[in-house]
């Protein structure tokens, strides 16, 4: 494995422009293999009448309705310059190398539901869960210089698929240049990090990321109506936002993430950030969590100081249910929990429940073993005892027989814990909508403030419309 990611390595270094040629590896990796080295072509894998981008530009670059391109080598859209992708482009990218797209600028892909724009790799497809080896960079918004600022950094898309993306990373990769990740370790699909910027996606997807498919370290964002599939091995979330993320997270699938379908935090914010604040509704998650060992993720995750709305969620077949930890800012009505529905194979045993109820972090009930139990009052006033687990709401009782939502299309099986690609499922073949008579419609709240205005109002030349809350549980509504 070392030795195959060094021969990438050295590959890329020698398509890469002069100014990524400042980095270099170490002279031990260099030195590896030299003996039994074959050269990578940088075509390898490259298909037919494929127009070849790559390097770094400081003007305006337009892909094209209709064409085809290909990408050996880091694309750096440079600060000033803007990266337009027209609809019906095709982007393959080569397993071989590892190139990623660097926005420093601007990017707009607007495809659409008739013409969508897709980012694959040309051949050497991993299958499931098998993300080690030849996954690209991916789509990464680059940090803006200390000392600096860069407002007008954003980066919008409507029907992107993005796939087999978050490979692993060498030096010349955007997440290790600001120190976020070691060469070797693998990536996301897409990386933003700037908390002026703006991150606007609606209507894409995300499938077989190698690491975190959306990983927002601080920005504004705009995420509704995407998909988000099979992302990470044994760990690793379909969103993950750090601090200094503001904004709004809602109508999305998240379909077998190795850990939480959402994961937010506060944990080290710098002096310019705001605090960590994401209205997260009308999701639906399904088996997610179970990949990841322990007591780990299944479903969302609030963490140290951030806060937020978590609203109508459906959750089905996870891991764990929502997590609300102590170090969560929960004052006043700085995080609520309200209306989710949950069904399905969970952990858990009659001691704490059916499992869906948050398993360490805040609890219903007062448990002088666990440290971390914040007891009756925090619980009421965050969750709202208004989650289906309960047999009344309001009331400190909970029930092992959770209600089928009754979806349209749905195969209930075991998890798939062990990450077996022959049990894996093909989200596709699913119809996540509720039928007609499902205790789901309706079960949820449309009647309550978000914490936050809408924070990404127009990117580029397009107007972006925050969904409305619906009662009715999940992303898809009802047929």
């Amino acid at each position: 494995m070392k030795k195959v990611f060094i021969y990438r390595l050295l590959a890329f270094l020698l398509l890469a422009t002069p100014i990524i040629l400042s980095t270099s590896c170490s002279k031990e990796e260099i030195n590896a293999g030299d003996d039994d080295r074959e050269p990578i072509d940088p075509d390898a894998g490259r298909p037919e009448g494929t127009i070849s981008i790559g390097g770094r530009i400081s003007d305006d670059l337009t892909l094209e309705s209709g064409e085809e391109y290909w990408l050996a080598e880091n694309l750096i859209v440079e600060d000033g310059a803007t990266l337009n992708v027209e609809e019906d482009v095709t982007v393959w990218v080569s397993p071989y190398l590892n190139p990623e797209i660097v926005i420093h600028g601007k990017m707009y892909a607007w495809g659409t539901e008739a013409q969508p724009i897709l980012f694959t790799l040309s051949e050497a497809q991993p299958g499931y869960f098998d993300y080690g080896r030849v996954n690209w960079g991916g789509i990464n918004g680059g940090q803006v210089p200390e000392g600096t600022t860069r407002p007008d950094q954003e980066i919008g898309m409507t029907y992107v698929t993005i796939q087999y993306a978050g490979g692993p990373m060498n030096e010349n990769s955007e997440a290790v240049r600001v120190g976020k990740l070691e060469p070797g370790e693998l990536g996301y699909s897409v990386f933003f990090n700037n908390n002026q910027g703006q991150l606007y996606m609606e209507n894409c997807t995300v499938e077989h990321s190698g690491g975190d498919a959306i990983y927002v370290e601080r920005g504004q964002i705009a995420l509704f109506h995407n998909t988000v599939a099979y992302a990470g091995t044994t760990e690793d979330e379909a969103f993950n936002f750090k601090q200094g993320t503001v904004g709004d997270c809602a109508f999305n699938l998240m379909y077998s993430a190795a850990t939480n379908g959402i994961k937010i935090n506060n944990s080290k914010p710098i002096e310019s950030d705001q605090q960590t604040n994401v209205n997260m509704y009308n999701n639906t998650m399904a088996y997610c969590g179970w990949r990841r060992d322990g007591e780990r993720g299944g479903s969302i995750n609030i963490e140290k100081d951030a806060r937020g709305r978590i609203l109508n969620n459906l959750i089905v077949n996870s891991k764990f249910g929502t997590k609300v930890d102590p170090s969560t800012d929960i004052v006043g009505t700085n995080t609520l929990v309200k209306g989710n529905y949950y069904y399905g194979h969970v952990e858990g045993g009659q001691d704490k429940g059916n499992g869906y109820l948050p398993h360490h972090g805040i609890q219903p009930y007062d448990d002088a073993d666990d440290d971390t139990s914040v007891g009756h009052a925090t619980f009421w006033r965050v969750f709202h005892g208004s989650c289906n687990f309960f047999t009344t709401p309001g009331v400190n009782e909970w029930t092992d027989e959770l209600e089928d939502p009754q979806f349209v299309s749905f195969i209930d099986q075991a998890p798939n814990v062990d990450g077996d690609a022959a049990k894996e499922i093909d989200y596709k073949d699913l119809d996540f909508r509720l039928s007609s008579n499902s205790p789901g419609i309706d079960y949820g709240t449309d009647n309550m403030d978000l914490l936050s205005a809408p924070v990404v109002t127009e990117v580029g030349d397009k107007v972006v419309t925050r969904p409305n809350l619906s009662a009715t549980v999940g992303a898809f509504g009802s047929n």
